[in-house]
């Protein structure tokens, strides 16, 4: 067992969550009971992964993308109200973690990504992202290994060079980072998802493009913080997969 706010005031100075102009609140969303014995983690907020939650009897959620957004309304009704309703009567404390989680250099998304897919020589890519080196290598034995370790079937726009070297990789929704990559002089860009001018950008910009799945991409960060915790204060920690096409 361990105090709600000691471990919050902890999470919050290793993601080191000052540091970010993020999309809604990082750290506490809900505030639940005061003392935490079982903690679930899961990539995306929603009723399902809450009411799995309460079956496994957690007392605090942490999340990736939470239930409180800047740009989303603040009326409380539909799915947000359930939401809601899930935590308070369960007495549960909801954590999020958005761009901390994807940038942080051990247990972030991006950072564990490339450890997966061999990449050495790590630099900061944009804003939250990660490039590197990996062994020279073609794109079909790429993909086998983002297939194996990713766990998804990636869209590919393959334009880039016959012989890969430099990788760039922005998990979730970094598909405008794609400009960004080519700038930087990569064979391949590596996001979750895709719009419609990034064919045409990724053809003129002789690079590879690989859509691996927003969510697909996100699983990563939350699980190593799971792992984290787990070993750092021996609580049982559990990942609920929710899987999500996008």
């Amino acid at each position: 067992m361990i105090s709600r706010d000691d471990l919050i005031h902890y999470l919050n100075d290793y993601l080191k969550i000052d540091e970010f102009s993020d999309y809604g609140p990082q750290g506490l969303q809900v505030e639940g009971k005061s003392e935490v014995q079982t903690i679930v983690t899961g990539v995306s907020a929603s009723v399902q992964l809450f009411e799995k939650a309460v079956q496994a009897g957690a007392d605090m959620i942490i999340v990736h993308h939470g239930i409180l957004w800047d740009r989303d309304s603040h009326v409380i009704k539909g799915g947000f109200k359930n939401r809601i309703k899930l935590l308070l009567e369960n007495d549960i404390t909801l954590l999020c973690y958005h761009l901390p989680l994807d940038k942080h250099a051990e247990i972030g998304n991006n950072a564990v990504i490339a450890k997966k897919l061999g990449l050495s020589n790590l630099e900061e890519f944009g804003d939250v992202g990660i490039q590197g080196q990996i062994k020279e290598t073609e794109l079909q034995s790429l993909l086998k290994t983002i297939q194996d370790t990713i766990k998804s079937d990636p869209l590919v726009f393959a334009y880039g060079p016959e012989k890969i070297s430099k990788i760039a990789i922005c998990s979730g929704s970094a598909q405008k980072e794609i400009t960004i990559a080519i700038e930087n002089g990569a064979d391949v860009f590596i996001t979750g998802e895709v719009s419609e001018p990034t064919m045409h950008i990724a053809k003129e910009g002789n690079i590879h493009f690989i859509a691996a799945g927003h969510y697909a991409t996100e699983t990563f960060g939350i699980k190593a913080l799971g792992d984290h915790i787990e070993k750092k204060y021996n609580l049982p920690v559990k990942f609920i997969d929710v899987p999500n096409p996008v």
